[in-house]
């Protein structure tokens, strides 16, 4: 029993994958890890696998094209172990019809990941999104079916067209063999096998799924014809891996048309396709050398993509690439940031919007607001605006009527722009403002066409242009993201940066400043359709031996020349919500090119800008107002527990100075902004009262990603009923009922 277990064909086949084929087992390793979420789980890959969508909804249709997906990922696996390895099992060449008897045998790995990845399904609808049973098993038979027409249809092609020595030879197969339970030979024993130079013993193979047969020897047969066979057999197999790749290709060119928008889990699995199609390629040409070449392949690619020929940066929709570089040069900074002209029109424009705002409320003394929103991915965008039509609906209008200034970082500005851009409209809008129905499509999902972009575009070829009107640019993830951000809040958001300038002037709406981080030197990027110069000012009041670096950079000033005020408003959001390989970073038409990203990197809660604004017109803040309420709205409490410092591995310990540097980056920022708040109390007269609003988030379980589960959309509108929660909604109201 020993000796049939280990020379068992398909023990074989996954030790030899074990020894030797280690690109084709880690793709495998990364799906189990996506499936069952230990891998990228923070992000929220896995529910694009767990809950895939398609045509906006998940169905039995979206699990039928993960299944079909993966019917072909496993066929291709097949085809690749099968190219690689089949020399080292000649008898398989002897077999009647050889490639469909090595997929049987070739099987344990794609049927184990099958059955866990049914299981992964089942559990995931029953523990966040209370499914029905019925429902269920509805989705798990989509998986099963999809799966199983690939492989009919992936099969039905071999059948027809491999050769087998049989065919060639025009005789019976069940003339030779004898079944495998018969007694095996016993000239050699196990360990004299497993020392012989002879590799990868097999004595037994599935001649179909539920029997077994015993190997019968080859010797006999001509060396020639058995490599014909196999080789005629790879040709096919060459021609079904051209159709899967040429299949990637046209999904990434029409993946704008939602029937050809697959979920992206599928396309993801699509993807990891190609992988195995490059890897058999490269084997079938290079044999040993495919490991060295494909590092030097990688390493000139690498190489090749800082050339402007191969290289394909995401580009700011609506600036002009054409025209001569704006100058990102230090000398030129330091004169922006040190031009008193400027600085004192800006605060002008800003004092006349104060002014504005104070006739808009019709009060004496108002309570001036400010609305800082944390970053945070799709659960920051839903926790923003559903406490936006919160506390406006239950202040009767004073929050929002009485809010100056929204800054922050990456979801919760997108949930605050497109509250206030319902505001804007809210005379011409279907529903109330405090409607679900808006809140619903702030919840709705972002993440699937990104990462269908990813895999059927950004990888290969960008084939594709996006005309804006203007001007012209390469589409991409970032495109895809804007394009469903727009479709989800029904194309409220497609407007201008120079849109927004008016309004806002006129106190119509609060004013939105983004800052994402220029990744080149630290420095923030202020972009905002109002001249806010004072933000970039430094220098002391008193004195002059003080010359202060220039911390931030205002956007329309610097790209005033590259049309700055024609930026897509959607753009400025992305710019504020670019997470690291999720989304691309956005290099703008600079000398030096500078390219940006989240605004989290240095001011996750808007801290910074909102205390700076506040300290540069404290004067008129004293005598126009009856004080100032900041309002945060947090993606996690501020104060959490301390780490246990456990004893580490020593990977962990070589890793954890930079691990728990990033891990504390927020909590860094909480302490340095609240110093600047002890010393700004001291320049304001007024009271300054700060209300924070904290997502019921400690460990983590509402997934940092643009999707969210059922119970995680739950989870996020009940964290408003904390204790904490509720205190600091009593004092908003009271504050703004005294005034």
């Amino acid at each position: 029993m020993i000796r049939k277990l280990i020379f068992f064909f398909p023990l074989q086949l996954l030790l030899v994958n074990l020894k030797r084929n280690h690109l084709l087992l880690l793709l495998w390793v990364i799906l189990f890890g996506f499936v069952g979420r230990f891998i990228a789980n923070k992000y929220g890959i896995g529910f694009l696998f767990l809950a895939p969508e398609y045509m906006g909804r998940v169905s039995f249709w979206a699990y039928a094209i993960v299944g079909f997906s993966i019917g072909g990922f496993v066929m291709t696996f097949n085809i690749s172990s099968y190219i690689i390895n089949s020399k080292r099992f000649p008898f398989v060449a002897t077999l009647k019809r050889p490639f469909v008897k090595f997929c049987v045998n070739n099987s344990l790995l794609p049927l184990l990941f099958v059955t866990y990845y049914c299981v992964q399904v089942v559990l995931y609808h029953i523990r966040f999104e209370n499914t029905p049973g019925w429902t269920i098993c509805i989705y798990v038979l989509g998986v099963i079916t999809g799966y199983a027409v690939n492989i009919s249809i992936s099969l039905t092609y071999f059948l027809s067209t491999n050769k087998n020595i049989f065919k060639i030879l025009g005789v019976n197969p069940e003339l030779f063999g004898t079944p495998a339970n018969s007694l095996l030979s016993k000239e050699s024993s196990i360990y004299s096998i497993l020392r012989s130079r002879e590799k990868w013993h097999v004595e037994t193979y599935l001649y179909s799924p539920f029997k077994l047969r015993h190997v019968r020897k080859i010797e006999h047969y001509d060396e020639a014809m058995l490599k014909s066979i196999i080789t005629q057999n790879h040709i096919n197999a060459s021609i079904f891996e051209i159709v899967v790749f040429t299949s990637l290709i046209v999904l990434g060119l029409f993946g704008e048309h939602d029937v050809f928008a697959i979920p992206a889990g599928a396309s993801i699995i699509l993807f990891f396709t190609i992988i195995f199609i490059l890897i058999s390629a490269f084997y079938t040409w290079l044999k040993g050398w495919t490991t060295i070449v494909l590092v030097s392949v990688f390493l000139m690619i690498n190489f090749l993509s800082k050339k402007d020929l191969f290289n394909f940066d995401n580009q700011a929709y609506g600036l002009n690439y054409n025209t001569e570089k704006a100058d990102y040069s230090v000398d030129n900074l330091l004169r922006m940031t040190k031009n008193k002209e400027q600085v004192e029109e800006s605060k002008k424009n800003s004092l006349g919007i104060l002014e504005n705002w104070k006739a808009k409320t019709h009060q004496q003394k108002p309570k001036l607001i400010f609305i800082n929103t944390s970053g945070g991915g799709s659960r920051s965008t839903l926790w923003t605006f559903y406490l936006l039509q919160l506390t406006d609906s239950l202040s009767e209008g004073k929050v929002f009527n009485q809010t100056h200034l929204i800054t922050g970082s990456s979801g919760g500005m997108i949930g605050a722009s497109y509250f206030r851009e319902l505001y804007l409209n809210k005379d011409n809008l279907p529903y109330s403002i405090y409607s679900k129905v808006y809140r619903n499509n702030t919840a709705k999902d972002l993440l699937n066409p990104v990462a269908f972009s990813i895999a059927t575009n950004d990888m290969f070829v960008r084939l594709k242009k996006y005309d804006d009107g203007k001007y012209t640019y390469t589409k991409d993830r970032g495109y895809a993201f804007e394009r469903c951000l727009l479709s989800n809040t029904g194309n409220i958001l497609d407007k201008r940066l120079i849109d927004y300038q008016l309004p806002e002037a006129n106190a119509d709406i609060p004013l939105m400043i983004f800052s994402p981080t220029i990744i080149n030197d630290g420095r923030r990027l202020l972009i905002s359709p109002q001249p806010v110069s004072f933000l970039n000012h430094n220098a002391f009041e008193r004195g002059n031996f003080h010359f202060p670096a220039s911390d931030n950079v205002e956007f329309c000033r610097l790209f005033k020349e590259q049309d700055a005020y024609n930026l897509r408003f959607t753009n400025a959001i992305r710019m504020s919500a670019t997470f690291p390989i999720i989304m691309p970073k956005v290099s703008l038409p600079s000398d030096p090119k500078i390219t940006v990203m989240d605004a989290g990197m240095r001011d996750n809660y808007g801290s910074l800008t909102a205390y700076k604004y506040i300290y540069t017109f404290r004067d008129w803040i004293n005598e126009n107002t009856s004080g100032v309420i900041v309002i945060n709205f947090r993606d996690k409490p501020k104060v959490l527990p301390v780490n246990d410092n456990a004893r580490r591995s020593i990977l962990e310990n070589l890793f954890s100075p930079v691990g728990s540097l990033y891990d504390n980056l927020f909590s860094t920022q909480d302490y340095n902004q609240d110093e600047m708040l002890l010393y700004l109390s001291g320049s304001v007269d007024q009271p300054v009262d700060i209300i924070s609003f904290e997502l019921n988030n400690t460990s983590d379980d509402i997934s940092l990603s643009w999707h969210l589960t059922t119970k995680e959309k739950e989870k996020v509108i009940n964290s408003i009923y904390t204790s904490n929660n509720q205190q600091n909604l009593k004092n908003l109201l009271s504050l703004l009922n005294d005034q």
